[in-house]
């Protein structure tokens, strides 16, 4: 996996928009990124997503960067969510 930030694009962004709509910190209400329409591109309204998600969660520095921190992090949540431990 690659970092991610302002201006990255891929499936990796749309993956990211996904799980942030699914837990709440929603990138858009409407149009791209809104739930059912996360697109590939990391813009601002993703990374306020993030920074909402990354204050929820105490993950410091909270400024919107997919790095190694966050990475780390979510694919806790992701494990713990699919093997229950």
């Amino acid at each position: 996996l690659r970092d991610l930030k302002l201006g990255s694009k891929g499936l990796d962004v749309q993956s990211l928009q996904k799980f942030l709509n699914s837990l709440g910190y929603i990138v858009a209400q409407k149009g791209a990124g809104s739930k059912g329409f996360e697109s590939t591109y990391f813009g601002p309204a993703t990374r306020a997503a993030l920074v909402r998600f990354q204050i929820a969660n105490k993950i410091k520095p909270a400024v919107g960067f997919f790095g190694p921190i966050t990475r780390a992090y979510v694919n806790k949540l992701i494990e713990k969510a699919v093997t229950g431990k």
